[in-house]
């Protein structure tokens, strides 16, 4: 078959890009410089569909056949989608997690932190990880969502999507997923958030519980991983721990929405995201063919358009900028990074992600101002696409 490319804008590059490079032993385009990510973020000649091509790629014949039910589960992620189907289907989930909405958690996600404190200063060892990181995320999206599944299973499932995911050659990935999917289905029949969201038809309901099980999923791992980072990095730095607890106390030094942002960027959740070749083209002096996957990688930092991304420039819940320069860590206060994504795909979730872990470190500083690190405080995980712990050890000191 004859494939024939779409007219498509042309990339406009600034000096010194780095190209994309092919990876054979991912057998993928890897775009790493920051400037050039954000162009195939926010360009149309790369499609969204990356489950679809993996599917392909890495799943025989058989094992499509035999898990089609996880696999037509996954395509109804409405992440998988491009306009004009993406922007309608995310619509609903915008409105319903709005910025308002966020803020008026707050208490509640105060009470849920200050719950998981409590348990974690009764346990040994004090492992931050499944206690609070997990139990906060966990107990966060549970309320939000309107179901009753308690943490540990919450990320079970979200861990055991994510191997699939990430090795969908493997049959044993396969099976353990398509069993989640089974229990998230069952979970989300009748829970608070899919009132109002279409249900009428069989369709219905599977793009509904579809869209809801992807929603629990994004807001689990990776916040998670974001919790626990940023526990790390404020106890792994006495002078920034101390400007935590004077903000804490009292203090408007912005210390505390700074070390959330510079966690974002020197430790992102998410190491790339996924795009694939919508058409053969050529691309920053690559030759690109259709159906080729490309990754994106998110641990870079550059300028990005203001303009295209408006409603990214400033958190509207915590106010923060998306990169303060209130850290070392972060290397200029006029750029921002891409951890949650760009354009159209720019991730709903991202304010409540900054507000449960502002609050963590408000709540933390406040009952355990002498909370430090263990000796040998972490265990990373060894998963490839998140930067996450396993565990983190931690000796919260006396409360106040």
């Amino acid at each position: 078959m004859t494939r024939t490319a779409a007219p498509v804008p042309p990339s406009s590059l600034v000096d010194d890009v780095r190209a994309p490079e092919w990876d054979e032993g991912l057998d993928c385009w890897v775009v790493a410089d920051p400037r050039l990510a954000q162009q195939v973020l926010n360009h149309p000649g790369f499609a969204s569909g990356t489950f679809e091509r993996s599917f392909q790629l890495y799943m025989t014949d058989v094992a499509r056949a035999e898990y089609r039910e996880l696999t037509e589960f996954l395509r109804l992620w409405f992440v998988q989608a491009d306009a004009p189907e993406h922007s309608a289907l995310r619509r609903p989930v915008q409105r319903m997690l709005s910025p308002s909405y966020i803020r008026s958690l707050a208490p509640h996600i105060e009470q849920i932190t200050d719950e998981c404190l409590t348990e974690l200063a009764a346990t040994r060892p004090q492992d931050v990880m499944p206690t609070v990181a997990e139990g906060v995320s966990g107990r966060v999206m549970a309320h939000i969502v309107g179901v009753d599944v308690p943490p540990p299973v919450l990320h079970h499932w979200s861990r055991t999507l994510s191997l699939f995911i990430g090795a969908m050659y493997r049959r044993d990935h396969a099976q353990a997923a398509h069993q989640v999917m089974v229990e998230m289905s069952e979970a989300l029949t009748g829970a608070r958030a899919l009132e109002g969201f279409p249900t009428d038809t069989p369709a219905d309901r599977a793009r509904t519980i579809a869209t809801w099980a992807m929603c629990l999923f994004g807001g689990l791992e990776t916040t998670a991983s974001l919790l626990g980072s940023t526990v790390l990095t404020a106890l792994g730095d006495r002078e920034v721990w101390s400007g935590v607890r004077s903000e804490t106390a009292g203090a408007r030094s912005g210390a505390v929405a700074g070390l959330v942002e510079s966690v974002l960027v020197t430790r992102p959740p998410l190491r790339h995201l996924g795009r694939v070749v919508a058409h053969d083209q050529e691309f920053a002096g690559a030759r690109l063919r259709e159906g080729d996957l490309v990754l994106v990688s998110l641990t870079g930092q550059g300028p990005l358009d203001e303009a295209a991304e408006p409603d990214a420039a400033v958190c509207p819940v915590t106010g923060a900028s998306a990169a303060p320069a209130v850290t070392p860590a972060v290397t200029s206060g006029g750029e921002r990074n891409l951890v949650f994504g760009h354009g159209p795909h720019y991730c709903v979730g991202a304010p409540l992600a900054r507000l449960e872990a502002a609050i963590l470190l408000r709540r933390l500083a406040a009952r355990f101002p002498d909370a430090r690190l263990s000796e040998e405080a972490t265990v990373w995980g060894p998963n490839l696409s998140y930067v996450g712990l396993d565990h983190l050890y931690v000796d919260l000191g006396g409360e106040i």
